[in-house]
């Protein structure tokens, strides 16, 4: 994105918070509530975004950050090479 990104690491309470969120959006087909949703949370600034911001930015690069913001705050996981665990490197 050609930007740096500043990230909060999230209390228990914000993790909640954004699970329930991110069930709520379960049926976005596109994705894009998903990363909004994970970007409002843990991105600093990005907080007063709106959905449609996001749709100025490259999907694959919102993806891509978005799951290493995930590992930072602890929902997802990576194997000791820096691989995410269940997908191919």
């Amino acid at each position: 994105m050609g930007q740096e990104v500043e990230i909060k690491q999230l209390t228990v309470k914000a993790v909640k918070d954004l699970q329930k969120s991110l069930d709520a959006s379960k049926d976005d087909v596109s994705g894009l509530a998903t990363l909004s949703s994970i970007f409002k949370s843990t991105v600093i600034g990005a907080e007063t975004m709106k959905d449609k911001d996001f749709e100025q930015f490259p999907i694959q690069a919102l993806t891509e950050l978005s799951n290493e913001i995930l590992v930072y705050n602890g929902l997802g996981a990576k194997d000791d090479k820096g691989g995410e665990l269940g997908k191919k490197n």
